[in-house]
């Protein structure tokens, strides 16, 4: 499956995105289809053999919408939404203030000291005005409404055409029947001019909240660096970043922001960091350390060596994940869609019962007050509330999370990580620094120098931890480490490989010596015993026993008040390859009761899967290659920033700042979005509850009404802000 993300222009509502993505769905090879309508894209995935990106764009034009492939930033995207708005509400004010002016007509309290010219109550000018509006300004919502109804769907195009069109034909009749006679208080040419200058003015400030809820997407936007300065041979030249290619060699000047993943080749200065690793203290990078873009040179120049593409530097991951987060929805998410495609229709049936209630039960005095009743029920009713409920929080909080170093890959992730209540912790790299220490190498054979060369061979393509741990002490003591073949890992039990025309194995004590050829075991392996809180590895070179190592990792600083915060509301457990020994050190340490030591990568998998039938939502949170499995088997896994690289791809949650506190953050940023998407829906159902039948009863004048439709949508927004203002998510968000 392919994926593809296009920038969706015309929706004005929850009916518009649910049309589009019903549309999308029935489409051969379109495995799935979501549509955002904070961020005003789709994202859809699709079999490229069986349906074309023209196929899938075209589709959406057939609807009535325009599809870009080319994506532009949630800023850009505002920035022209809310110019357009800005030129249709100046327009749209400029018709309407002789009508508003004569409306005042209509409230006593302003009607006996307010001045009104007696232009401005002729009919036929009110109706020349009103056709401006109506044709001119309101063409877009007869668009959509056409578009809409095309497809045998409607939406809140639908409700302002209909309510605008029966106002101004119903208007049009009556001045044409009764010339000369009918009176401007009959009229509802004012009406229109409320509707959709009011319609237009909510979206409007809709727009602008919505923008103020895309701050912090637009802030990771802002740190893509647009042109980079890179080395040719004819000197250094400017490019497009967009161009930059891996191999190329970059250059950065103090005060510049860093525009490539790669490797320094020259050069040191002090870089802020604290987007990736949230440390204000800046970080000295010299030759032969890895710098990211998004980070800044604060002192010094670099000459950096690009090791990927433009697309496919950290930043970019991280932008990606958080717009593919946001354009997945949760479960309760897309039910509040199917409601909102049903909304416009049910409304339009409310409405002509209103309409039929009031004339035929004679509770109307005349046809005017019925068909006022009935416009009262179209305008009051506000499917964008419901619409923006829940992608206007979920944009803001996976905003507020990639702040933090958090990424969700996608939308059930934040929904299935609030229910969790049972969680799993995987111990090195996890629960621990990660960056366990060897304190002892202990040869049988061979001088311990000799040993140490031999294992780092094999274990320098290594990213486990104590593979690393191995590699750093080599080169702590300068020993010269020769090359190695055929090296193959093994997941949950070590390392192999040729080095010197030599086989190589270290790993966990069990798998080393699998093959080994002595069939009594000499006494160095109780030399090399774990204490409580060590790790041994094994050693055998052709299939003999050679000696083992020691490590000792530590446990983070973080990690109690994290355990501490989480086991308010989960269950908490340490699943682990090591040995019961260091395991039950470091949970003592950390405050975790119940662990599993020294389980194999599928062992932990089980474990997991045992969790979820006992009826659990189970998170699990690990770093390395051997977790793999289990974060795929839990209903969400977390992978810890530093780890390994089949660990971050299968995790739904990427912890990008390598701190355990992360989960927590998560945890809490997740509940309080959850809790926020609930309270937008009840007030949006409420609203709607509570207002429809107040307009049917004949409470609610049609003007008012127009004015609480808008305002419903605003308080949604400003709601889901409320999460952008947090300072902080405590243990109980």
């Amino acid at each position: 499956m392919d994926t593809l993300r296009l920038q969706v222009t015309g929706m004005t509502c929850a009916a518009c995105s649910a049309r589009i993505e019903k549309g999308l769905g029935r489409m051969g090879g379109v495995r799935s289809a979501t549509v955002n309508m904070a961020t005003a894209q789709a994202f859809v995935q699709y079999d490229p053999t069986v349906t074309g990106e023209a196929d899938i764009r075209r589709k959406i034009e057939q609807l009535g919408y325009g599809a870009a492939e080319q994506v532009v930033s949630p800023q850009k995207a505002h920035e022209a939404e809310v110019r357009l708005l800005r030129g249709k509400v100046l327009v749209a004010a400029a018709v309407s203030l002789p009508l508003f002016w004569a409306m005042l007509a209509h409230l006593p309290f302003l009607s006996s000291f307010v001045w009104i010219p007696e232009l401005l109550f002729q009919p036929y000018l009110q109706w020349g005005l009103a056709t401006v509006l109506q044709f001119y300004v309101g063409y877009s919502f007869y668009r959509g409404a056409y578009q809409a109804l095309k497809q045998r769907s409607a939406n809140m195009d639908a409700l302002v055409v209909l309510s605008t069109s029966v106002a101004y034909f119903y208007s049009h009749y009556k001045l044409m029947r009764y010339p000369g006679t009918v009176s401007h208080d009959q009229l509802y040419f004012d009406a229109i001019a409320m509707i959709l200058t009011v319609v237009l003015l909510g979206k409007l400030l809709e727009a602008k909240a919505k923008g103020r809820a895309l701050k912090d997407l637009n802030e990771l936007y802002g740190l893509q660096i647009r042109f980079v300065r890179v080395v040719r041979e004819q000197g250094e030249e400017w490019i497009p970043a967009s161009e930059l290619c891996r191999g190329e060699q970059v250059v950065v000047a103090a005060g510049e922001w860093i525009s490539a993943d790669g490797r320094i080749v020259s050069g040191a200065a002090e870089i802020d960091e604290s987007l990736l690793t949230g440390e204000s203290v800046p970080a000295l990078r010299q030759a032969g350390d890895y710098a990211y873009s998004g980070t800044r040179c604060l002192n010094g120049s670099l000459r950096i060596r690009a090791e990927c593409d433009a697309g496919e530097t950290r930043l970019s991951r991280m932008i990606a994940m958080v717009e593919e987060a946001q354009s997945l929805k949760p479960t309760i998410a897309r039910k509040v869609d199917r409601a909102a495609a049903v909304f416009v229709p049910v409304m339009a049936l409310c409405a002509a019962a209103t309409y039929a209630a009031w004339t035929w039960a004679g509770g109307a005095s005349s046809s005017d007050e019925a068909i006022r009743y009935a416009l009262a029920v179209l305008l009051i009713a506000c499917p964008c509330a419901l619409g923006l409920a829940a992608p206007v929080s979920i944009v803001v909080a996976t905003a507020q999370a990639a702040k933090r170093g958090i990424l969700f890959k996608h939308g059930s992730a934040m929904e299935t990580l609030a229910k969790a209540d049972r969680i799993l912790f995987d111990k090195t790299g996890t629960l621990t620094e990660g960056k366990p220490r060897l304190i002892s190498v202990r040869s049988v054979r061979h001088p311990n120098a000799y040993l140490l060369k031999m294992a780092a061979a094999v274990e320098r393509s290594s990213a486990h931890p104590l593979a690393q741990a191995i590699v750093r002490e080599a080169e702590r003591l300068r020993v010269l480490v020769p090359g190695a073949s055929d090296v193959r890992e093994v997941p949950g039990g070590g390392v192999e490989g040729r080095t010197e025309d030599r086989l190589v194995r270290i790993g966990h004590p069990a798998w080393t010596l699998e093959g080994e050829r002595k069939l009594e075991r000499p006494a160095a392996p109780r030399h090399g015993a774990a204490r409580p809180g060590e790790t041994v590895l094994y050693a055998t070179i052709d299939g003999r026993f050679e000696g083992a190592f020691t490590f000792a990792d530590a446990l983070r600083d973080e990690a109690p008040e994290v355990v501490r915060r989480l086991g308010a509301t989960a269950s908490l457990g340490m699943v682990t390859g090591d040995q019961p020994e260091p395991a039950n050190a470091i949970a003592r340490q950390a405050g975790i009761g119940d662990v599993r030591a020294a389980c194999s990568p599928d062992r932990k998998a089980v474990i997991v899967e045992e969790a979820r039938r006992g009826g659990k939502v189970v998170a699990f949170v690990g770093d390395g290659n051997n977790d793999a499995a289990a974060l795929a088997t839990a209903d969400v896994g977390v992978a810890m920033g530093g780890g390994a690289g089949a660990a971050m791809q299968t995790g739904d949650v990427v912890l990008t700042r390598d701190r355990l506190s992360g989960l927590a953050d998560a945890i809490s940023i997740s509940r309080a979005a959850l809790r926020n998407i609930r309270q937008n829906i009840g007030f949006a159902i409420a609203y709607n509850t509570a207002a429809v039948p107040l307009a049917a009863l004949g409470y609610l004048d049609p003007r008012i009404a127009c004015a609480g439709m808008a305002a419903s949508s605003l308080l949604v927004v400003a709601n889901a802000l409320r999460l952008q203002r947090s300072a902080s998510f405590g243990g109980g968000a």
